[in-house]
This record gives C-alpha cells, structure tokens and sequence, in this order.
C-alpha cells in the first residue's frame, strides 16, 4: 500500500511538475513573440547635412505605446469594422492593431530672431496629442483608422525649441546670436495660449501583387481622407526591398506628422523603403487659424491645396527592437512661399 502511495504521489508530481513546466514553456513562447510594446519617435532638420534650415516643420516627438488585439476593446472598433465591410475587409490575421501615441509638432517661421508678428512667412504653431489608432486587415488590404485630440497654441514646444537651441550654442560654444538662435516670436502662434482641436483619419492601403516579390519586395498604394484641423484627402504609394517579414501596412514614413503607421510584431528583418503622397488640401488650421483670435493667419486662397511628401530610408528589425533613419521633403504650403521642406527622422522601437 505504502509503495501504491508512494508511486501515486511521485505520479502526482509529475502531474503537476508537466502541468507547470507546459505553463511556463508557453508563457516563454508568448514571451518571444513580442507582439507589444513602445516606440520612439523623433523628427528634426538637424538630422539632414547641409539643409539645416530650421523653419517650417522644424521638430516633431512623439512616444507611441502599441499592443496586441486580444487586450481588449477600444474606442475605433465599431467605427474600423464598419468602415472594414464597406471596403470587403472582414478579419484581421496581424498581431498589433492597437496603439497610443502622445507627441508634438513644431512649426517656425524663417527668421527666428524676430519678436514681431511676421506676416510675409508661415506662422509659429505648434500641437500637442494624444491619438488612438487602429488596423484591420486581411493580409492584402489594411484600414487604418486614428482619432486625434490635441492642444493648439501650447507654450511647451516654444519653450522646447528655445531649451533646445540653448544646449546646442552651450554644447559647442557658441554665441547667444549664432545659429540656432533663440526664437523669440511664439507669442504670436495661431491659437496661443491654447485651444483644444480634434481630428479623424482613415487610410486604405493594398499591396500590388503583381508588383510585388513574397519577403523581398513590397510595392503598395494608398488613399486617405482626413477631416478635423487638417481636412485633406490623398493618394500615394510606398515601395519596400530587402528581407522583408512584417506586413506592408507597418512602413514606419512619418509616424509623427501625419504617417499611417501602426507597429506589427517584433521581426528579423532589413529593407530600404520610399513613400510618396500628393495631398489635396481643404483646410488647415496651422496655417488658417481655428476658433481663436491669431495674429498671423492665412486665408484659403493663400495656401497651397496641392501638397506633396515624401520620404526614403533604412529599416532594422531585430527580435526586440526595430531602428528606422529616414530624410524627408515636402512641398511649399503657401503659394507666397514656394520653398520646400527637409527634416530627418530617427524612430526607435522596443518590444516586449
């Protein structure tokens, strides 16, 4: 009986040892999978060589928390899916399709050293936000949706840029009237002092097969449709080549501004990528003001309602980080001022 025991006990805890080393075993392999995590987002005309301007869009940051769809539901579920069925996407096979990101724009004039309102250049704006984005594909087409709350006329970036500009003339001893100088006209920003903006996007993106090789090239086009403080629509296309894993919705172009991108999971992967947009411009009220008084606006036969953007760059994958440098251009915004734009980007993601 003693033996019996003992053999149903020792048969118990295996039982139970196989119980719990299965547990950890798939724990370790949700583990690998690293199908969340957080990016790093930074855009700055310093990172292009000899095109330092500083002026027009001068900076971006943004940090962008990003998870897999079995979490739960969010505020864009009703409205993707729909939207989902108009377009015939009826499931979504990728892993992370939700996403946060909070982050800021800066935008300057030419001439920084200005205190006075200028009324022959664009204006100081800035934003601040938080937006919600979500993805629903079916592995040739992808939606993707994003609802944006944010803060125009915030003294932050301002103080950001001056801060900024500050340690570079201290880190390589420069004067307080070398360049980057002080900006000292964000007192006249649309909206200053702040005022609460919002604004919807949805993308369509669908890879062109028969352009396209499995794993080694990608050609995709997009169209899009914004509605809020930037109501545009626009056409475009992007191209990737290398060794490619994750799907061709997650081309990190842009993720500050006004990109489409929302992470995929954690891939072994290289590509070199180029993106392209003609964007047809209704409004903007970085330009054209909101419902407060600014000092410096334009009116809508001022600006430009064609504008085009586009940007190249270098990929890394690796299994828990993903490492992106980009240079970008865009097209003038007012017709006074035609003059393109050309900031660098450095994207940094870790999963987890």
């Amino acid at each position: 009986m003693r033996y019996i025991n003992s053999c149903a006990f020792i048969f118990c805890l295996f039982i139970l040892n196989a119980f719990h080393f299965s547990l950890y075993a798939e724990e370790v392999e949700k583990k690998k999978e690293h199908n969340s995590g957080i990016g790093f987002y930074i855009d700055q005309d310093m990172f292009v060589p000899f095109s330092n301007e500083d002026r027009d869009y001068t900076m971006g940051f943004a940090v962008e928390f990003f998870w897999a769809k079995e979490k739960g539901l969010y505020p864009l579920d009703g409205l993707v899916k729909t939207a989902g069925e108009w377009l015939g996407i009826e499931k979504s096979d990728e892993d992370i399709v939700y996403s946060f990101m909070l982050g800021t724009l800066a935008y300057t004039p030419d001439d920084l050293s200005d205190s006075q309102p200028i009324y022959n250049d664009r204006p100081y704006s800035s934003l601040i936000y938080l937006s919600n984005k979500r993805v629903l594909t079916d592995g040739k087409n992808a939606l993707a949706a994003e609802v944006l709350l944010g803060l125009i006329g915030s003294k932050l970036p301002g103080e950001f840029q001056a801060g900024f500009h500050s340690m570079y003339r201290e880190a390589f001893d420069l004067e307080p009237t070398d360049d980057p100088v002080e900006p000292k006209g964000w007192r006249h920003q649309i909206s200053d002092g702040g005022e609460l903006t919002l604004r919807l996007r949805l993308t369509n993106s669908r890879v062109q097969e028969k352009l396209s090789i499995p794993k080694k090239l990608d050609v995709t086009t997009t169209m899009g449709l914004s509605l809020g403080f930037q109501t545009n629509a626009n056409l475009g296309f992007a191209i990737r080549a290398g060794k490619l894993r994750s799907p061709f919705w997650s081309l990190p172009y842009d993720p500050v501004n006004r990109g489409n991108f929302v992470p995929s999971k954690a891939e072994d992967e290289w590509y070199f990528w180029t993106a392209f947009n003609a964007r047809f411009v209704a409004y903007d009220a970085l330009l054209q003001g909101q419902f407060r008084h600014s000092e410096v606006t334009f009116n809508y036969d001022e600006i430009e309602h064609v504008v085009y953007d586009g940007g190249i760059g270098l990929t890394l994958g690796f299994d828990e980080s993903q490492l992106t440098i980009s240079a970008n251009m865009k097209s003038a915004d007012l017709k006074i001022l035609p003059r393109k734009q050309i900031w660098g980007g450095i994207n940094y993601m870790y999963y987890f």
